[in-house]
């Protein structure tokens, strides 16, 4: 039996009010942002959003590590584990850092992209120079 778990939080980073959409399944995790503009949103707006716009987000995959548990866990042993988990190097939470990672990816991807751009612009100015030193040695 798949179990997909989802979750929306919207957040306020000023100056706009921000959608962060979460699936998780067994075997991957997925998060998606949406900008909903300057003001707060309503649940009307909310829920017509998911209505109409839901096929049309871009979700960010990772794949998870650990599988989905469902059974209880005693309160204590879960509050020492949070508590060794964030410790001195919390990085935000794991839609933030699955963001982050979507962001950082799009960087690389982009960097890639303008370097390729930049060496090809090099190669056609270098055969534009090259082509105009052989038409001035042909005596014209």
């Amino acid at each position: 039996m798949l179990t997909i778990r989802g979750s929306l939080t919207i957040i306020y980073e000023p100056p706009f009010y921000k959608g962060i959409f979460e699936e998780e399944t067994q075997c991957s995790y997925r998060v998606a942002q949406f900008n909903f503009g300057t003001s707060v949103p309503k649940t009307r707006l909310v829920y017509l959003y998911l209505l109409d716009h839901y096929s049309e987000l871009t979700f960010y995959e990772q794949k998870q590590k650990t599988k989905l548990c469902l059974k209880h866990a005693n309160p204590k042993r879960l509050q020492r584990l949070a508590r060794k988990n964030v410790g001195a190097d919390f990085k935000g939470t794991k839609a933030q850092q699955a963001l982050q990672k979507q962001h950082q990816s799009c960087k690389r991807s982009g960097k890639k992209q303008r370097n390729l751009v930049k060496k090809n612009k090099k190669q056609f100015q270098y055969e534009q120079r090259k082509n105009k030193r052989l038409q001035k040695h042909k005596g014209h």
